[in-house]
C-alpha cells in the first residue's frame, strides 16, 4: 500500500481535472445565479411568513418552528413559505462570488466555430420539424420577425451622447428604404 494513503493524505476525490477556463468561469456564474436565486426565494417567502394571518395565542405566530393552530386562515400558506424558505436555506450555496472581477478571456476560433456548428444543426433541425408538421397536416407557428437593423444601433464610446442623439433623429428623418 502506498504509505500517503494509508495516512489519509491522499483520497480518492483529490485528483484534478483539466477543464477549460471558460467552462470554469460558466459553473461560477451559474453557481452566483443560484445563490441570487435562492437569497430572492428566500426574501419572498420571509415576506410571505410575515404577512400570514393566525389566530389568537397561535404558536407559529412567534416562533418559526411552532405548528399553526388547525384554526389560522393562512395556515397553508404559511406551510408553503415555510418550505420554500427552509429549502433555500439548505440549498444555497455558501460561497458564490460574482465572477465580474474577473478576467475577460475572448472565445477560441475554435470554440466559436463550435457554437456556430451547432447553430446551424439545430436550425436544420428546426426546419426538419417544421417540415414534419407540415406534412402531418398542421402549421407551425411562425418565428418571431427580425427587428428592424435601426434598433440594433448601439452608441460607440467615442460618441458623445449628443453625438449619438444627432445620429438618431438623423436615422429617423431619413426615409426608409423598401426592398
Amino acid at each position: 500500500m502506498e504509505p500517503r494513503k494509508m495516512m489519509g493524505f491522499v483520497t480518492p476525490g483529490d485528483q484534478r481535472v483539466p477543464i477549460p477556463v471558460r467552462d470554469w468561469n460558466a459553473m461560477k456564474l451559474a453557481l452566483w445565479r443560484s445563490r441570487n436565486g435562492w437569497e430572492i426565494a428566500a426574501r419572498a417567502a420571509a415576506g410571505i411568513l410575515g404577512q400570514c394571518l393566525h389566530a389568537e395565542d397561535c404558536p407559529g405566530e412567534e416562533t418559526e418552528v411552532a405548528p399553526c393552530l388547525p384554526d389560522c386562515p393562512d395556515r397553508e400558506l404559511r406551510m408553503d413559505a415555510l418550505v420554500i424558505l427552509n429549502a433555500a436555506r439548505m440549498f444555497a450555496p455558501i460561497d458564490a462570488r460574482t465572477p465580474a472581477n474577473g478576467p475577460y478571456m475572448a472565445p477560441s476560433r475554435e470554440y466559436f466555430s463550435e457554437v456556430i456548428a451547432e447553430l446551424s444543426v439545430a436550425q436544420l433541425e428546426i426546419d426538419s420539424l417544421r417540415e414534419k408538421l407540415r406534412a402531418m397536416g398542421a402549421e407551425p407557428p411562425t418565428p418571431p420577425p427580425n427587428p428592424e437593423p435601426a434598433l440594433l444601433t448601439r452608441p460607440s464610446p467615442q460618441l458623445t451622447s449628443a453625438q449619438f442623439e444627432a445620429t438618431l433623429e438623423e436615422a429617423a428623418q431619413s426615409p426608409k428604404e423598401t426592398p
